[in-house]
């Protein structure tokens, strides 16, 4: 320090605690016949108090929070292949877990809150906010149908006359977008969805025809004479499951599979 004027100059710095952010979570569900069940919640002594939080979420059912996204798929203006199939299958989904439940559709349209376990708040604040729920086809049996149906009938109109589908009707067939959409349909008729046999047999021999050139790909690359590829990738990784659950595996494709399993993707 001086009484006398000097090129000191004075600065400040943050100063963080050091540690981080922690969440610790608990779940748990009331079984059928009783009315109520405990959760033992323990809290960290080492912590700070004003940045501590308990946050409580509840559900009758985490089954039915799915009903919460299907007005917005229903409204979705859908133009491509991809978003056709991803309006189509979570109907599909949607009504099949339902009615497996022997959930009562007409009891949930009416309660109408508490369905979303993310959301929190005064039932009936919440109830008024949610006007998309008046509309909502997952309580109508008939427009579920339709919208079932559009779906499939979009996706038949899509699909090339080699059975594969590309990014919008009239592309040309790409191998993923033709994977995704007969893993859709695989599902879709999993679920009791009534698809035309055809609509999805022709796929799976669009698959068949694909990977069979990827096979002698790479049956060439050994001697590297064109075409050829070194190594089975994530595509044929996918074309091999969807095939699988065809019941139409590949040995070949099994065989290389397993060969370059190190250079293929987790997921």
């Amino acid at each position: 320090s001086s009484d006398v004027e000097s090129d000191a100059m004075e600065m400040s710095f943050p100063c963080n605690v050091h540690g981080a952010l922690r969440t610790q979570s608990w779940a748990g569900t009331v079984p059928r016949g009783k009315d109520s069940m405990s959760i033992k919640v323990e809290v960290p002594a080492q912590r700070r108090v004003d940045q501590s939080e308990l946050i409580v979420q509840y559900s009758p059912s985490l089954a039915v929070a799915m009903v919460d996204a299907l007005p917005y798929l229903a409204a979705y203006p859908y133009g491509c292949t991809e978003q056709t199939l991803n309006r189509f299958v979570p109907a599909v989904v949607t009504r099949k877990t339902l009615l497996d439940m022997d959930l009562d559709l007409k009891a949930i349209r009416d309660k109408r809150t508490n369905l979303n376990a993310q959301e929190l708040g005064d039932a009936k604040v919440r109830a008024s906010q949610w006007k998309r729920f008046a509309s909502n086809p997952v309580f109508d049996e008939e427009e579920l149908d339709d919208m079932i149906a559009a779906g499939i009938t979009r996706l038949s109109n899509m699909q090339n006359p080699d059975g594969g589908w590309g990014w919008f009707g009239g592309s040309r067939s790409y191998p993923h977008t033709t994977a995704v959409v007969v893993h859709g349909l695989q599902i879709a008729t999993e679920s009791d969805a009534e698809i035309p046999p055809d609509l999805l047999a022709s796929g799976i021999r669009w698959l068949k025809r694909y990977q069979l050139g990827e096979v002698n790909k790479l049956q060439n690359g050994a001697t590297e004479t064109k075409p050829y590829k070194r190594r089975a990738d994530d595509t044929d990784a996918l074309f091999y499951m969807l095939l699988c659950e065809a019941g139409q595996p590949s040995d070949a494709m099994r065989d290389f599979l397993f060969r370059d399993r190190s250079s293929i993707s987790v997921y």
